[in-house]
């Protein structure tokens, strides 16, 4: 794993997070969160870090698109979701970050590194509420 500088319970307290919401924000459209949510489902063994953390900040951005956005939600990113709100990719991808969500939860760095703090409760409510803003119905 490469240097961690800012590492939080929220899923936005990352410096890789922010690295990717920027990645996003500048991107055309959704192929960024499908390639993301990709490469988390289909990798081999224990899941890097820096794959989880992509997984999870798609997966934030596809629950935007959704109306059902976090809290903590970086305003570029919410700008982004409201770009693509009628474009109809959440629920095509709603399936894939499911599984890759599920996937970072299970077994993956970021969650054994969780698992070893103090505020793995903390991590485990934000993803667990992640997957509810992804499966319950759209807003």
């Amino acid at each position: 794993m490469g240097v961690v500088t800012a590492w939080g319970a929220g899923i936005f307290q990352d410096d890789l997070a922010s690295d990717f919401v920027a990645e996003i924000v500048q991107s055309d459209g959704p192929a960024i969160l499908r390639r993301a949510l990709s490469r988390a489902g289909q990798a081999r063994g224990h899941l890097l870090y820096e794959l989880a953390v992509q997984a999870l900040i798609a997966a934030e951005a596809l629950a935007a698109v959704r109306g059902r956005p976090a809290r903590a939600l970086p305003p570029e990113l919410a700008r982004w979701a409201a770009n693509h709100h009628r474009e109809g990719i959440a629920e095509a991808l709603r399936p894939l970050a499911t599984a890759a969500i599920e996937r970072v939860k299970e077994d993956s760095e970021i969650a054994e590194l969780w698992a070893r703090s103090d505020d793995v409760g903390g991590w485990i409510e934000r993803v667990d509420d992640l997957l509810d803003r992804l499966n319950s119905p759209a807003g």
